[in-house]
């Protein structure tokens, strides 16, 4: 099972006199579901050194009404010194209907020299378990 995290929305999320939540609200939401993976997978970096998407991939399936919230699972497609590939499925948490599938190609920069920083084994090892653990890592 992947792991797993919600959050609400709020009428403020919306795109104007819709109801329904934005695209950048939903792209947030995975960045906000990927810090809780570090934090669940125990993986710990210097302050200077953040995660940042180098490439997404969007499909939105349906719109999410901002009185539902929002589950997002994640899990990791691929590992390696050179970044990782974590897909996102988000859901609405009162109906769990998918309302968008999203993947984000990450790496770690190191704010202080504008370089990569590759990952170990470890790190990688952290973010692949997971996929299979739901939020403990192994």
């Amino acid at each position: 099972m992947p792991f797993s995290v919600s959050y609400q929305t709020r009428h403020t999320d919306c795109y104007a006199a819709t109801g329904f939540v934005h695209a950048g609200v939903l792209l947030a939401f995975t960045e906000l579901a990927y810090a809780a993976c570090e934090q669940a997978a125990g993986i710990a970096k210097p302050a200077h050194v953040v995660a940042v998407e180098v490439r997404t991939r969007a499909e939105y399936l349906r719109p999410l009404p901002w009185q539902d919230g929002v589950a997002v699972e994640a899990g990791t497609l691929a590992a390696g010194a050179e970044g990782f590939t974590q897909s996102f499925t988000l859901r609405s948490a009162r109906s769990e209907r998918v309302v968008a599938r999203i993947e984000h190609d990450w790496v770690w920069l190191d704010t202080q020299s504008g370089r990569a920083v590759p990952l170990d084994e470890q790190t990688c090892a952290r973010l692949l378990a997971l996929n299979d653990t739901g939020d403990e890592p192994a």
